[in-house]
């Protein structure tokens, strides 16, 4: 839902929020310009990826041009040394870290302070490899370049806060700035190799599909947010948003009906932005901006040999759940379609009512699907009616004993 606290017309780039920074704010990229709320606090110059940290003296963001600060009352440009663009900042162990663009430089200031002295910094030295990201993680920095991801624990020393953990290099880089994200105790980034990787090059946690995808891609990004308690992981294409639930280990497509995309572009704190500078929150009903929401899912079966015969197609929800005594939801439709040929194609959508309010014991079935042949049975199912949906399986051919 709209939260009715736009960030002028977007896009948002990027949100930022946390306890005990500038009074828990809510911060974003909005466009050109540095948002706290709905108010315009400075322009920021710059066409890359933002990223956006913050401590107890305030905020620092970055668009991959000059890095800018700003301490709740003023917004200003970070002097930075030989005035050179900066392409991600973050925070970590009380200090500022910014990577110097096109290089394998980054640069750390004092704890709690907003400076960048000439010679503090230091380079990524197992490979001549530039810098695109970074993260904190666990009080150990997290520095990824274009060919390997290092590893730099904080030592706790004034002079190098920060060291190399020899033996600790991944060899797989990072796509580009704005592909890393924390997610759960771990780290997960896009390769160099447009693989999904979480915490080593080894646990791939993408597809052939989803890879080719993303290889076709001109963007990409990461972002978490969760649901229900369960973090989850979004990874945004040009045209898609395909997310991933670490608890079952399932990408799903989250996409704004009657949109190319999803709505949203980047998350922090609860809140969404949104490509029109709108911000946005998970609501407690079953429309999406005031329109349809559909939830949709698959079920199939290989088949190798000869023709099956399906006699019936189950599902195993929680009908009789609807909110509505009268209208058109009073009796929900839920719908399936099959395809012959394993998702190349599709039949027509077939309806069945999900239960009138208090129908537990409502099943949902189909009958007489006829005869499945190789590759696959495959049924799609689909709700766009605003009433709850949980699913436990889908199954075919079960007995017909009974009672309805």
């Amino acid at each position: 839902v709209d939260r009715a606290a736009n960030m002028g017309a977007g896009p948002v780039r990027q949100l930022y929020k946390r306890d005990g920074v500038i009074g828990g704010s809510l911060f974003g990229v909005s466009g050109s310009t540095l948002y706290q709320g709905t108010t315009s606090r400075g322009a920021v110059t710059g066409s890359g990826a933002v990223s956006i940290a913050g401590n107890d003296t305030g905020i620092m963001v970055s668009a991959g041009g000059p890095l800018y600060t700003y301490d709740g009352t003023t917004f200003a440009a970070v002097s930075f040394p030989d005035s050179a663009p900066v392409i991600k900042v973050i925070e970590g162990a009380s200090r500022f870290i910014a990577i110097r663009s096109g290089s394998g430089r980054f640069y750390w200031t004092p704890p709690l302070q907003r400076t960048f002295g000439a010679l503090d910094f230091a380079t990524a030295e197992s490979e001549a490899d530039q810098l695109l990201d970074a993260l904190f993680v666990d009080d150990i920095l997290i520095l990824f370049g274009r060919e390997t991801v290092e590893f730099w624990p904080n030592t706790g020393d004034d002079n190098l806060p920060f060291q190399p953990l020899e033996g600790r290099v991944l060899e797989r880089g990072i796509r580009a700035t704005g592909c890393a994200t924390t997610f759960g105790p771990a780290f997960a980034w896009v390769t160099d190799q447009n693989t999904v990787c979480l915490q080593d090059e080894n646990t791939v946690i993408s597809n052939p599909g989803l890879q080719e995808r993303l290889a076709a891609s001109t963007t990409a990004s990461l972002f978490t947010f969760f649901i229900d308690g369960t973090e989850f992981l979004a990874l945004r294409m040009d045209a898609e948003t395909q997310v991933y639930n670490q608890r079952t280990g399932t990408w799903s497509e989250f996409e704004t009906y009657g949109e190319t995309n999803w709505a949203a572009t980047c998350h922090a704190g609860g809140v969404f932005g949104s490509d029109d500078g709108r911000t946005l929150e998970w609501s407690d009903g079953f429309e999406e901006l005031g329109g349809v929401l559909e939830r949709r899912f698959r079920g199939g079966l290989p088949i190798n040999g000869g023709g099956v015969p399906i006699f019936n197609l189950r599902l195993r929800v929680n009908p009789g759940q609807t909110p509505f005594l009268s209208g058109a939801y009073a009796e929900p439709i839920i719908e399936m379609r099959l395809s012959p040929d394993a998702g190349q194609t599709w039949g027509n959508w077939k309806g069945t009512f999900l239960g009138a309010q208090g129908q537990y014991r409502k099943r949902i079935e189909w009958r007489g699907l006829g005869l499945a042949s190789a590759p696959a049975f495959l049924t799609e199912i689909r709700l766009t009616d605003p009433v709850p949906l949980r699913v436990s399986g889908v199954f075919i051919n079960e007995p017909y004993g009974g009672r309805v």
